[in-house]
């Protein structure tokens, strides 16, 4: 006789392409192997429900109240906060009455807005994804809702779940992943909070072969070095910053080029007007120059595609990444890795002499030029820590950076694959 699958509803606060929605899709492409009927509601339309359907996962819009959406749109966001929270409860509204939610045994909150909707009663047991750091503003707010909304929790790093919660942590595994703050026998999120390290699918995100179409499409001579930036055009990701430390280092290395690769996903006036100042950067800094060294590839569907074409990536965020997932995608291409050395890159590039797997066998050892495994970490906000990091990275022969990253592809294979974060995001609500 076939168990009946446990039927849990998705909230999504978006259904565009960034990393939450990315993450989502890797859960959902998988849930069936687990036993779970998963089906999945978003406040408008958008790329995500196409894939979603694809995958044999359905995906509905129930429209939210156009003022909850338009606070991104308006110059000034806090003026416009609480309107929006305002109309949020006509949005949980509509989702209570849909049968996707009536059906349901689990919620699955994946955003902000979503989590806020899941306060209102669903009669439903109710499980939280935090995939941000709680907002500085309302971080204490945020906190008491962790505490009394839902049943269980999940974080996507250590950093996140100390974070919004500041005391012992457990991992999927059952292991103490942290201990803080005081031993007051309080009721705090940590008694029902897990983390789950996000994952990446190694079957998409894989070496290959160089093929050269990103130098072709771009104009770049054919043995030139590219280094990467894939990141979504948001001024906090540091695209600045990386210009500043590789315009100190151009001149002398002419066959190094750099290439963001991205666009403003979001239809939010922030996004729009850094893109537009981004792209008058990158102008200003091939003037003088006997050829362009700093290039925008855009927004590529097949982020899969574009890795393998570079000999490093850069991850260097303006403040502390609640996980980074552009990293691990890089180290499943066998891509070395510059990250920012804190929040979740610390976990992901963790500057250790081996790296093992879940039968305890060392897989691979510290390089010897003392980087960590799959790439360097790199002091953040510091330009010239960047600058002489990448005059490093690209000192070293392509044989030496590929086994760099190789030794970063194995560490992906152990401990992110998407199938092992699909079965702790499944334990979550087989627990419930």
């Amino acid at each position: 006789m076939t168990a009946t699958p446990l039927r849990v509803t998705a909230l999504a606060a978006s259904a565009q392409l960034g990393g939450t929605e990315r993450v989502l899709l890797d859960f959902a492409e998988r849930a069936f192997e687990h036993d779970i009927a998963l089906r999945v509601l978003v406040p408008r339309d958008g790329p995500l429900i196409e894939l979603l359907n694809q995958s044999g996962v359905p995906a509905r819009v129930v429209p939210a109240p156009k003022i909850m959406l338009r606070g991104s749109q308006q110059r000034g966001r806090l003026w416009s906060a609480l309107p929006a929270a305002m109309a949020l409860p006509l949005w949980a509204r509509s989702l209570r009455s849909h049968k996707f939610c009536q059906e349901a045994n689990v919620l699955y909150s994946v955003g902000f807005k979503s989590h806020l909707a899941t306060t209102l009663p669903f009669g439903k047991k109710v499980v939280w994804h935090l995939h941000e750091f709680p907002p500085q503003t309302t971080g204490r707010a945020w906190k008491m809702l962790a505490r009394r909304v839902p049943d269980a929790l999940i974080a996507n790093s250590k950093a996140v779940a100390e974070a919004w919660d500041g005391q012992t942590v457990r991992r999927s595994d059952g292991q103490i992943a942290a201990e803080t703050g005081t031993n007051r026998p309080t009721a705090r999120p940590s008694d029902r909070l897990v983390v789950v390290p996000n994952g990446v699918d190694l079957d998409r995100f894989k070496p290959r072969e160089r093929t050269g179409w990103i130098h072709q499409a771009l104009g770049i001579p054919a043995p030139a070095r590219l280094v990467g930036m894939p990141a979504v055009f948001a001024r906090w990701k540091g695209h600045e910053v990386v210009i500043e430390a590789f315009r100190s280092i151009a001149e002398s290395i002419p066959d190094a080029h750099l290439v963001f690769v991205g666009g403003s996903i979001y239809d939010t006036i922030a996004e729009r007007e850094f893109g537009e100042a981004l792209h008058e950067s990158i102008r200003l800094s091939n003037l003088g120059r006997a050829a362009p060294q700093f290039h925008i590839l855009g927004f590529q569907p097949r982020i899969e595609l574009v890795y393998p074409e570079l000999d490093v990536t850069v991850h260097y965020s303006l403040r502390p990444e609640p996980f980074g997932r552009v990293i691990l995608e890089s180290m499943a291409c066998g891509v070395p890795v510059l990250a920012a050395a804190e929040g979740g890159p610390l976990e992901i590039l963790e500057g250790v002499r081996s790296t093992q797997n879940a039968e305890g066998q060392v897989r691979s050892a510290q390089n010897a030029k003392g980087v960590s495994v799959g790439g360097w970490l790199v002091p953040p906000r510091d330009a010239a820590s960047l600058s002489s990091s990448l005059r490093r990275a690209l000192s070293l022969a392509r044989e030496e950076l590929w086994q760099i990253g190789h030794l970063g592809r194995v560490r992906a294979e152990d401990h992110f694959s998407a199938r092992a974060f699909a079965r702790k995001v499944a334990d979550v609500f087989a627990k419930l």
